[in-house]
């Protein structure tokens, strides 16, 4: 490794910043620069430290490490926060990489995992946790299994169903329209919407979905 990567540690519990000092003490290539307790510390350390690496917890007292880390990367782009908590919560994970930190860590975590997770931070990647990502990705797979998707022909109007059923029947336009009491043009514009609600081209595509929903038979 080339030039030194400063870090900075900000946790309300001193036995998690001396831990993070354990870890990178015995690497060559980090220095750990300085730490604080407290939200507004950090931000004001951070911007005069200036670290490659900020390590945040999120609750903090004075100020909570999504609001600093929101501010520390809002004034001081190249710095990277990555996210070090005991939070599992979603909404504050997404919330944490929406105020700009580029990575998110658990506490506890092994200490290669933590080394790693600077190195592809510094390297300008972003970095989860695998924990988060098995995690959110049960989220994805429940949602796409319980989730009921609307089906195109559902989306069509009572009207639309209407002027289908006469168009699968063999109907004119101009049918249609004396029929319904509508214009033509009014006919053929209910006939491209139809068209594009189903992802179907031409009428016959149109008379296939029809019969298939039972809106006319087969002769």
């Amino acid at each position: 490794m080339g030039q030194t990567i400063k870090i900075f540690v900000a946790d309300d519990h001193p036995i998690i910043i001396e831990g993070i000092r354990q870890v990178f003490s015995g690497l060559s290539g980090y220095s750990i620069v300085g730490d604080a307790q407290d939200g507004i510390s950090a931000v004001k350390r951070v911007a005069s430290l200036k670290p490659d690496i900020v390590f945040m917890d999120i609750f903090m007292p004075n100020m909570d490490g999504l609001k600093a880390t929101r501010l520390i990367t809002a004034e001081l782009p190249f710095t990277k926060v990555l996210i070090f908590s005991m939070c599992y919560d979603r909404e504050r994970i997404i919330d944490a990489f929406r105020a700009g930190a580029k990575g998110y860590i658990f506490k506890g975590t092994a200490t290669e995992e933590i080394v790693s997770a600077v190195e592809k931070v510094i390297a300008g990647k972003q970095y989860i946790s695998p924990q988060i990502v098995d995690e959110f990705m049960e989220d994805f797979v429940y949602t796409l299994r319980n989730s009921n998707p609307i089906e195109p022909f559902d989306t069509l109007s009572q009207r639309e169903r209407e002027i289908l059923r006469l168009i699968a029947e063999g109907a004119t336009t101009k049918e249609i329209a004396s029929k319904l009491y509508i214009s033509p043009s009014t006919v053929k514009t209910h006939r491209i919407n139809i068209m594009k609600k189903l992802h179907v081209r031409d009428i016959a595509g149109l008379v296939k979905i029809a019969i298939r929903k039972g809106m006319t038979k087969v002769d």
